[in-house]
């Protein structure tokens, strides 16, 4: 473009998070960007996923949207560790130098000066300098050096639940709760710890507090830890958790992946708050593409090397047992069961039960049995996917239920296709998202029985604990599968195309994340 183009056109840069809950909503909310209106975008990312951050976005534009796709700029930064001696360290020291090559790129970016892509070595063109730049939340530190370098308002992008973050990181006078970055800062003054590990600390210990979350029925504090996740997080744990909390408390304003119709207390809530320090929050889900052009399709399935066989496994279970008989099992693309034994169980049963499946095992940490893989293969009923195109499955007439850890972008994108699921939430959002789906909207059933840890400690709204014994959790199963596939099961279909019809709509024309979207497009 010219350069009197390229000075008309406003410029807005995006910082992104690796973990693909997070990456895939900003990639989409970057699509929708320039859709709405010409403007360029900077999208940093990690060298690990720019070519699939690529693909993603890709998905949202036809050969006639070629001129807007191109203001798109996708920038993989130098943040790769060297040296690590695990795949937490390395999460952690990656994290470290994303943070440190931001800094970089942005100081670059408003001496509107070019960048370039760690991944692909190409230059990308100078643009004027932003005046907005958003955030992944997880990354809220980079709020600080945004306000250090430039004017530029920075605002935190939250794809996680909303009412998690603000039980956990409003104000003690509005949440109930001791606000965790002055509970961990107070600790550091008072003992001269890293406030990193003080975090950490405190993002792995529970206790019996009684929470009122937003719109949700009472839990207690340990009800948001139902799984042992010390393996996955323990190291990490207090910097995400401090990003998060960087991001509420240190942001110029918040966008929320959450359609208004899911929680809508708790948006109401987080609006309020921002309100009385002039912040505005807008309400711009849901952001997952739609499944019915064919971009949106094949470039999703390009990033699975096992479409095709899915793809074919689903029309295989459609002939022979018909409409919503399959199910999908996915814990996203981090998380992964501490006691493989629960899960082993649980597919025990539907093999049992002779119920076709998927099982997609994305997590680094992800580790199968031979015995495992073996018993599945003979079966003939199951599919083992390292990393599945989820919308894919979610939309074909084969699929019946999905069981998912309940992780926010999971649970958006089965709402929006109309399926109905069975919770096995880990950790931060997803306890509160599973009781949401199942107290709050009833599209959803919980197991229980897959309990580690805290989550062997009572439920508030059953007074049981868990019984944690194989025998409990298969007779669970057992129960939760001929209720799914039963007149119970039919009724939550019922309710969540009712739900999916309602989500869907918020971006019609005068919808709601189509109004809050021009609000913050205006702010360009």
């Amino acid at each position: 473009m010219s350069s009197t183009a390229s000075i008309n056109i406003p410029h807005l840069v995006v910082a992104g998070a690796e973990p693909w809950g997070h990456a895939r909503p900003l990639c989409a909310f970057v699509a929708r960007v320039v859709l709405n209106r010409p403007v360029y975008v900077t999208l940093f990312t990690t060298p690990r996923v720019c070519a699939r951050v690529k693909t993603e976005i890709s998905r949202w534009f036809g050969p006639e949207d070629a001129e807007r796709h191109n203001l798109i700029r996708v920038v993989a930064l130098d943040c790769l560790a060297e040296g690590a001696s695990n795949f937490i360290e390395a999460l952690e020291l990656e994290h470290q130098r994303y943070v440190a090559a931001f800094e970089d790129a942005y100081k670059l970016i408003m001496a509107a000066r070019p960048v370039t892509c760690f991944e692909t070595k190409v230059e990308v063109l100078a643009v004027p300098a932003p005046k907005v730049v958003v955030i992944d939340f997880m990354a809220g530190r980079l709020t600080h050096t945004i306000h250090k370098i430039s004017n530029a308002k920075a605002i935190a992008f939250a794809c996680g639940m909303a009412t998690f973050g603000y039980t956990f990181f409003a104000p003690s006078e509005r949440s109930g709760r001791p606000n965790f970055k002055v509970k961990v800062l107070e600790e550091a003054a008072r003992t001269g710890r890293d406030p990193l590990e003080i975090a950490d600390d405190l993002g792995h210990t529970y206790t019996d507090d009684i929470i009122q979350n937003p719109g949700l029925p009472k839990m207690y504090h340990w009800e948001n830890d139902p799984q042992q996740v010390g393996h996955m997080l323990k190291g990490i744990l207090g910097g995400i958790w401090m990003g998060f909390a960087d991001a509420y408390d240190s942001c110029d304003g918040m966008l929320i992946t959450s359609p208004e119709v899911y929680e809508p207390h708790a948006i109401a809530a987080t609006k309020e708050w921002f309100a009385e320090s002039s912040r505005s929050v807008w309400a711009i889900g849901p952001l997952a593409p739609a499944t019915t052009t064919e971009q949106a399709m094949s470039n999703e399935e390009a990033q699975s090397e096992n479409s095709a066989d899915i793809k074919k496994f689903l029309d295989s279970v459609l002939s022979k047992n018909g409409e919503h008989s399959a199910i999908y099992v996915s814990f996203g693309s981090g998380f992964w069961p501490s006691e493989l034994s629960k899960l082993e169980t649980f597919v025990d049963v539907l093999l049992e039960k002779k119920v076709p499946f998927i099982l997609s095992y994305g997590s680094p940490l992800a580790q199968l049995t031979d015995s495992f893989k073996e018993r599945v293969g003979q079966s003939g009923l199951g599919l083992l996917s390292r990393w599945s195109p989820q919308q894919t499955i979610l939309s074909h007439q084969a699929l019946g239920w999905f069981v998912t850890h309940a992780g926010h972008n999971s649970i958006l994108e089965a709402l929006q296709s109309g399926v109905p699921m069975i919770c096995w939430p880990f950790h931060a959002d997803q306890p509160a998202n599973a009781v949401c789906l199942t107290e709050v909207h009833d599209v959803a059933y919980e197991l229980l029985e897959v309990r580690t840890g805290n989550g062997l400690k009572p439920i508030l709204r059953t007074g049981k604990a868990p019984v944690n014994t194989s025998e409990a959790l298969r007779a669970e199963v057992n129960e939760v599968l001929d209720k799914a596939f039963g007149d119970d099961g039919a009724q939550k279909r019922v309710n969540v195309k009712k739900l999916q019809q309602k989500i869907n709509s918020a971006w019609d024309k005068d919808g709601p994340a189509y109004v809050d979207m021009v609000r913050f497009l205006d702010t360009l």
